[in-house]
């Protein structure tokens, strides 16, 4: 949910004195208006040409800033909150899920050595800073498999990473939709805290439906995905050297699908991020399994006050009293 949807006050309350100050403010307007001077008994042009330094002086008088200082304090006290904080707990332990492709495309050099490759290390980069973390593996092609079960170790995930090759998948292609349900069952009573990762060269458009379905149903993880490859796509090399065939004896096309990445990415509400040098990809990763902890429902999350948001402005409107003949008249 949004910001927007989840904001509430902690302290609603303190907003029964909002209606009082606004009656206050009414009978001093009232008041002043009732008020006679001089220049009220005088018709409006000679009232106008007898009074000097009026024309530019501002309508904003003290008992507005003392009103709306007063609204804004009576805000902060409400304590006025759009997002929570995750426990510490939870947030050193969010399980993740990295589901990762092992096709023939994912061969491809477009990424040096190949995608493959950067995907793996990428993988090991990620597990390492989430220490303390749970942390499974599944690999699918035509078809998904469990290689590690959730595991703290991540010295044990390395050998079994390290050991994926699209030969050794039963079935060829690239269904990402198989993972989908294989995960959950994986999660079990911690999948709607958790989050799972594709990390792939693309989706399919048979990905779009089954991807459309997951993400509206409650408990389930949040979606995320690196993205290995180029637009442009690479060579695709068996390990060798020669070049990967299509079915019609073509040589493989690796390039990414940007259409149908975009498209599975808006149905499953999938997060994307694409594979770069340096860690910026990981950090972004990161915030993201973060940021589906702190959306599901935790019950030990707490909700942040936001009332310091409205002090500021209040504290700013209390210093125009320091200006000389702006004294609030009660």
């Amino acid at each position: 949910m949004s910001g927007i949807e989840l904001f509430h006050f902690l302290r609603p309350w303190w907003l029964l004195g909002v209606p009082v100050v606004l009656v206050c403010w009414w009978l001093a307007h009232q008041r002043e208006t009732r008020t006679q001077t001089p220049q009220a008994m005088l018709p409006e042009h000679l009232s106008a040409a007898l009074t000097m330094g009026q024309a530019g002086r501002c309508r904003l008088r003290p008992v507005d800033t003392v009103v709306l200082a007063l609204l804004l304090m009576l805000f902060a006290a409400a304590g006025p909150t759009w997002s929570k904080q995750a426990s510490p707990w939870f947030t050193e332990t969010a399980p993740l899920v990295v589901a990762l492709e092992v096709t023939d495309s994912m061969r491809a050099n477009d990424l040096l050595p190949t995608r493959l490759d950067r995907a793996r290390f990428k993988i090991l980069d990620l597990i390492q800073t989430r220490t303390g973390a749970q942390t499974a593996l599944i690999a699918y092609a035509g078809s998904a498999h469990v290689v590690m079960p959730p595991t703290k170790d991540a010295a044990v995930i390395k050998p079994f990473l390290e050991s994926l090759d699209p030969r050794i998948m039963p079935q060829q292609g690239a269904s990402a939709a198989a993972v989908l349900e294989l995960a959950v069952d994986l999660l079990g009573d911690e999948a709607a805290v958790a989050t799972l990762l594709f990390v792939t060269d693309g989706f399919r458009a048979t990905d779009i439906e089954a991807f459309r379905r997951f993400s509206g149903e409650p408990g389930y993880p949040g979606l995320a995905a690196l993205v290995a490859g180029t637009s442009d796509g690479g060579v695709a090399l068996l390990p060798d050297g020669t070049p990967v065939r299509g079915a019609g004896g073509e040589r493989l096309d690796t390039a990414v699908n940007e259409v149908i990445l975009n498209q599975v990415a808006a149905a499953g509400e999938i997060s994307l991020v694409r594979l770069a040098s340096g860690d910026g990809d990981i950090r972004a990763l990161d915030r993201i399994i973060r940021s589906n902890l702190r959306q599901a429902d935790d019950p030990d999350a707490q909700w942040l006050d936001q009332g310091w948001w409205f002090l500021l402005p209040a504290a700013l409107l209390v210093l125009i009293w320091f200006r000389r003949g702006w004294t609030m008249q009660w």
